[in-house]
Formats: C-alpha cells, structure tokens, sequence
C-alpha cells in the first residue's frame, strides 16, 4: 500500500511539475509593440467584458502607456498555482484516505477470513466462497 501512495504522489507531482507556467506581465509587455498590445487587450476585453481593468480600457485606451499595459496583464494573467495546488491536495488527501480506508478494510476482511476458515474447512478466501453440502459454492456471509 506504501508504494502505492508513494506512486500516486509521484504521478501527482509530476503532473503538476507539467503544468505550463504562464509568461510574465513584464516580459508580455515589452516583447510587442503598443498596437499589438491594443489589439490583444481589445481582444480579450471584447471576449471577456467583466475583466479587471476592461471598462478603464474601453473609455481610456487612448491614454494608455506600458505600466497601464503591465497591470492589465498582472491582472488578466491565468492563475495557474492555485489549481495546481489544489490539484496536488486533492491527490494527497485522496492518497491518505485511500490508504486509511485500505488499512481499516483490510483488518476487518482479515477477521472475516479468519472467522469463515475457522467454520468451513473447504473455505478459500481468494473467492470467499466454501463447498457446501449440496455440492455448489457459497459465499461465507459470517
């Protein structure tokens, strides 16, 4: 069970490593040109009219300057690390949890087996069935 939730955590860290991170406001900013940037806010503002900083653009576009620029990406930005992380806890907390439930389960089917065999000599616990006297297969309800 240990290697289990070992590889779980291993596959979740991964999976999360493998996430893209996006590109920084600053580097966005000033790798294009100031009517890329108009191009690409108007774009995004027209798909996307409730985003932050979207109704200043629309009255004042004009006016804008790089730093104007700069927020709306920080803004705007995806926020990557929060679903990532709750992505992570989500398979840790689901690691843990499966390894509780399979240790408590595990103890109780023991006692089970343990009681079934103790009464039903022809008892196998890899099916959990045993030979009855009328000659047909049965699964131990005890």
């Amino acid at each position: 069970m240990k290697k289990l939730a070992s590889a779980a955590i291993a596959i979740a860290l991964a999976g999360v490593m493998a996430i893209p991170t996006p590109a920084s406001a600053q580097s966005a900013s000033f790798n294009i040109s100031f009517g890329q940037q108009d191009r690409f806010v108007s774009e995004r503002c027209r798909a996307n009219p409730n985003w932050r900083g979207c109704s200043d653009w629309r009255r004042n576009h004009q006016r804008w300057g790089h730093e104007d620029y700069r927020r709306w990406y920080r803004w705007n930005q995806p926020r990557l690390g929060g679903v990532a992380a709750g992505l992570f806890g989500f398979a840790v907390g689901a690691a843990v949890a499966g390894s509780i439930a399979n240790s408590r389960s595990s103890s109780a089917f023991d006692a089970h087996v343990a009681r079934c065999e103790a009464r039903y000599r022809s008892y196998n616990a890899e099916t959990d069935m045993f030979l009855g006297y009328d000659g047909n297969y049965h699964r131990c309800l005890l």
